[in-house]
């Protein structure tokens, strides 16, 4: 953004190559806008037909990585990479009708086979249940036949009396009266009154809500006979399905079939699955109001993410080109240059697109964001060639003059700040992930497009655009000539107040504890929190999770034999974090031993003997009920235990509905009520009757759905059975899920999962960051330097400590077999820094003030948002690199502008007209774009759009009120050139040849 000048630095070879390219675009417009307008439309024909999107997780890590080696065997085991669960759910329990609801969805889906796999809406028990008693332990075996002895003397011996409810109410009351009196009361008596007091408290209400008392509502006031496992569910009907114990919540579950002709992963199947549960959802809603079906699943949710971070960005990116227009209006005063920025910045966007497309091929859920790091750089290029033309052409140059000039004096600036910020980028390359590898990759062409197109297309419409308007009719950059003079009027003072102000947020940012700097600002890996709360997947698994029946979220183990895989479930099953496992090697427990079949024999022949007719109990009295239950209302509230306190406020629950129900109508429900406790308890005899089977439970008699779910036998009899881990807590959460995994992987370290996906990914990915920002800062410095150094130094500043830092590498790595890169890049760094500061102090200086914009301005941002109590996630990381990178294009502009200044001879510094329009313009653009993200209900780009505005912000007023300051006061005690004097002898006759004036651009006449 320099002046020519009689004082300049000579221009090197890069700067005149730039100067001759827009010399020859702009000799030629025509021939180059064909050019570069049929080149952008090729991109997005390739871009339309050849572009995937892939919205699965597993794409972010490395494929060479044992996590993901680990998920892809098991994914192409088990084929487990795509279920799917739909959720069915009712306003109050009816089981009857979420049956009916999954029996006729699952049966669509089962037409359609080349869309969906292994329906499972319910599971065929009949075998299993003919050898139930075989799957209780010896200990529970002897429980089993303990309550069997204490049932006969209702069942056997015909007295129903006993279960009456005024009788189990009168009965727990004497047992913690008792208990009372002696100080000692168990939690299993308090256990015991909380299930009476729920069962009865939650008949109650449901019976008078539905006008009729249902067995679904209807929950057990006594133990179970059989106490098997709750994931077994074979004490259910001869068909079970997946549902809470509500009965307000059941699943379906099945798998999504890929579609080798769709380029959006598994849109095509959820798109159809969808449409059917809107066709039940529309047959069977009228019938049964409040049923609700929803699908959940990681493709599900990845997919829906996938598509409302599409149309948030669309949406944003059309509040942004109108905004960025209206800003780039105002600056210019005028609709046509504004308008040629907005138009090179979508062709070198088209151009980045096809790119993407021929070298990579796909988008994954980060990289689908590059987008936003070339709006916020791409146009800034546009403006800051604009801005720098503008003024030239109000000085008089002829527009080619004027054009072929602005290369070579605002495109160096334009440059560096490409290829720095693209090497920069390209750190991403070695993180190890290839989710932010790609983003690197990609963010890194477009901003060298971006570049090009400035270069090669802009000029080419300024040309066309400009060639017949006179001087008189172009705008006038913005000059700010008040402001200008202001920001370096006291540079002590403002250097001090800056200082301060720098220093009072950095307080805010971080904290020093322990000798160790840590960084205030939170990190939250939760991935479920980042999307739309309204997408019906979210919901769902919200819903799913909240009701204990199931969730997307559970990691797996798998074992090569049934001896490993149950111990593997009994060591999970021990962990703290662990809530449950779902396998299939459970459904195979060992022979029971000879005594232990003599008893289950004497079970089930004494069950077989019990009539199975249900028995006439005499009606309840509400009168009689009333008092009793009150009585043991009474005697549960004096107790501070919190089973005990459920356990009140379920009795006053059911003593407050009673009293307001009529007295015949109570007595209906509490007769309705006695007669379910006896057939629920002939039914809990008549499972034991039918466990008619003693032979050995083998693989054959667990259903085909269990199986293919959880075992897999290869051709060459090589076995595989999986354990599904469910955990305790909400691991969509950052600490839970770290708990968690590494729980796990205390018992398996090659367990894998969901969990583990989400932990290698979002949950390590802002100690990637760190790793990147190291890599980018010693990369941006090290091309600053070498483009400040002096000819002489460049070679000999950089070359020895890289091959020192080579050299340490290379040992450590012979010995230890690992390389510390942070450690490697630090002591290179370290090494340039300290021979650039004995051969080249100043250009040394001018590189670190380059810096002095992005690391103020990102202090800035650190401590505004500990301010506001603002985290960063998974996806806002992505916006500091960007924030720093456009901190780095301000460094390069002021620092340009002071060293042109001095070279010229001036004594002090004044930021130039153009270079502060340039500045102020191109950040209030971005400020503008990126706050467009704002409008996106995905909250992860809401917050990436929040966190770029505040930092661009940030970087503007460190650019405005500290860069110049310093640099007014560089100026004035290091007046001295900055390059080298070159004495150049020549004969004598020469001299007065050299004398004449050098030749200039031409300047129209004024």
């Amino acid at each position: 953004m320099s002046r020519p000048s009689e004082h300049a630095i000579p221009k090197s070879l890069a700067v005149r190559f730039l100067g001759w390219i827009v010399a020859t675009v702009s000799a030629r417009p025509r021939l180059m806008l064909w050019f570069a307008l049929l080149l952008a439309s090729a991109s997005v024909g390739v871009t339309v037909i050849h572009l995937e999107i892939r919205t699965s997780r597993a794409d972010l890590m490395d494929p060479a990585s044992p996590v993901a080696g680990t998920w892809k065997r098991y994914a192409d085991t088990f084929a487990a990479d795509k279920d799917l669960m739909v959720v069915v759910e009712t306003q109050s329990p009816n089981s009857v009708v979420i049956k009916t609801v999954i029996d006729d969805l699952g049966e669509r889906l089962r037409r359609e086979p080349e869309l969906f796999a292994n329906v499972q809406s319910s599971v065929n028990l009949t075998a299993m249940r003919r050898k139930a008693l075989q799957f209780l332990s010896a200990p529970d075996l002897r429980r089993t036949a303990e309550r069997v002895q204490s049932y006969n003397a209702v069942v056997r011996d015909q007295n129903w009396n006993y279960i009456r409810t005024e009788n189990l109410s009168a009965k727990l009351r004497k047992i913690l009266v008792d208990q009372q009196k002696v100080n000692v009361v168990p939690d299993s008596t308090f256990r015991s009154v909380e299930r009476f007091a729920t069962s009865l408290a939650t008949f109650m209400r449901h019976s008078l809500e539905t006008n009729r008392p249902e067995a679904q509502s209807f929950m057990p006031p006594l133990p179970d006979l059989m106490n098997i496992a709750s994931d077994q569910k074979l004490t259910d009907d001869e068909t079970a399905y997946v549902m809470n114990d509500d009965n307000t919540v059941g699943v379906l579950q099945l798998a999504a079939v890929p579609q080798k002709d769709d380029l959006n992963g598994n849109a095509r199947v959820i798109r159809r699955l969808r449409e059917q549960i809107a066709t039940v959802q529309s047959a069977r809603g009228a019938d049964y109001p409040g049923l609700k079906i929803s699908l959940t699943g990681i493709p599900a949710l990845e997919h829906d993410e996938m598509h409302s971070t599409s149309v948030d960005m669309r949406n944003a990116g059309i509040v942004a080109f109108f905004a960025v227009g209206g800003m780039l209006l105002l600056a210019f005063r005028g609709v046509r240059h504004p308008m040629l920025a907005l138009l090179t910045l979508i062709v070198s966007l088209s151009w980045t697109f096809g790119a993407t497309t021929l070298v990579i091929g796909h988008l994954n859920i980060i990289s689908v964001c590059f987008s936003i790091f070339l709006i916020g750089l791409g146009i800034d290029y546009s403006v800051s060639f604009i801005n720098g033309y503008l003024a030239l052409r109000q000085e008089l140059y002829e527009l080619p003059d004027a054009l072929r000039e602005t290369a070579e004096t605002t495109g160096k600036g334009i440059l560096t700040s490409a290829v720095i910020t693209a090497l920069a980028f390209s750190t991403a390359l070695v993180t190890g992930f290839p989710g932010l590898a790609e983003l690197g990759l990609i963010s890194g062409m477009g901003v060298l497009l971006c570049a090009l197109a400035t270069f090669i297309f802009l000029p080419a419409l300024i040309a066309l655009s400009d060639a017949d308007v006179d001087v008189e009719s172009l705008p006038q950059p913005f000059s700010a000539p008040l402001l200008r003079k202001v920001v370096v009027a006291w540079p002590v003072v403002s250097v001090s107040i800056a200082a301060v102000a720098v220093a009072f947020f950095g307080y805010q940012a971080f904290q020093y504890r322990d000798g160790t700097v840590t960084c205030r600002i939170d990190y939250d890996a939760n991935l479920l929190a980042l999307q739309d709360p309204q997408l019906d997947a979210v919901k769902a698994e919200r819903r799913l999770a909240e009701s204990g029946t199931e969730t997307v979220l559970y990691a797996v183990s798998v074992a090569k034999t049934w001896e490993d895989a149950i111990a593997l479930r009994n060591q999970f099953l021990k962990l703290p974090s662990v809530a449950r496992v779902s396998d299939g090697a459970s459904k195979l427990p060992e022979p029971p031993d000879n005594q232990s079949m003599m008893l289950i024999r004497q079970l089930q022949q004494n069950a077989a003997a019990i009539s199975k007719n249900v028995p006439s109990i005499p009606p309840a009295s509400h009168s009689v009920v009333g008092p009793e239950v009150d009585a043991l209302y009474a005697a549960v509230k004096r107790s501070s235990n919190p089973l005990a306190q459920q356990a009140a406020k379920s009795l006053d629950q059911f003593l407050d509905d009673l009293s307001k129900t009529p007295g015949r109508r109570a007595s209906d429900i509490l007769t309705a009520y006695n007669d379910m406790v006896a057939r629920w308890l002939i039914n809990e005899y008549a499972d034991i009757a039918r466990s008619s089977d003693f032979q050995p439970i083998g693989l054959r008699d667990v259903p085909s759905e269990l199986k293919n779910r959880y075992v897999r036998v290869d051709a060459d009899d090589a076995q595989h059975w999986a354990l599904r881990i469910y955990p305790k807590q909400d691991v969509w959460d950052g600490s839970a899920l770290t708990s968690f995994v590494e729980e796990l992987r205390t018992v398996d370290p090659d367990v894998t999962g969901a969990p583990v996906q989400n932990l290698e990914s979002a949950g390590r990915m802002h100690l990637t960051y760190a790793h990147i920002g190291l890599y980018a800062l010693a990369t941006i410095s090290l091309l600053l330097l070498f483009n400040y150094l002096r000819p002489g130094q460049k070679l000999l500043t950089v070359l020895p400590p890289v091959a020192v830092a080579a050299f340490i590498g290379y040992t450590l790595h012979k010995r230890n077999g690992d390389v510390d890169a942070p450690l490697l890049v630090l002591i290179c760094l370290g090494l340039v820094v300290f021979i650039a500061a004995v051969l080249d102090y100043r250009n040394l200086r001018d590189t670190v003030l380059t810096l002095v914009p992005a690391f103020a301005g990102s202090v800035l941002l650190l401590g505004v948002m500990a301010l506001l109590g603002l985290s960063l996630n998974p996806l806002n990381l992505i916006a500091l690199p960007l924030v720093f990178a456009i901190g780095i294009d301000n460094g390069i502009y002021l620092v340009a502008d002071c060293r042109s200044q001095i070279a010229a001879g001036k004594k002090t510094f004044e930021p130039s007209a153009d270079m502060l329009s340039s500045v102020i313009v191109t950040s209030l653009t971005s400020i503008v774009g990126f706050g467009s993200l704002t409008v996106a209900s995905h909250y992860g780009l809401f917050s990436i759009g929040i966190l770029l505005a505040l930092g661009v912000t940030s970087s503007l007023l460190v650019s405005l009120f500290l860069m110049p300051p310093i640099l007014v006061l560089v100026a004035q005690y290091q007046p001295a050139p900055m390059e080298p004097v070159r004495v150049i002898r020549k004969p004598e006759t020469a001299v007065e040849e050299t004398a004449k004036p050098q030749s200039q651009p031409k300047k129209k006449a004024a």
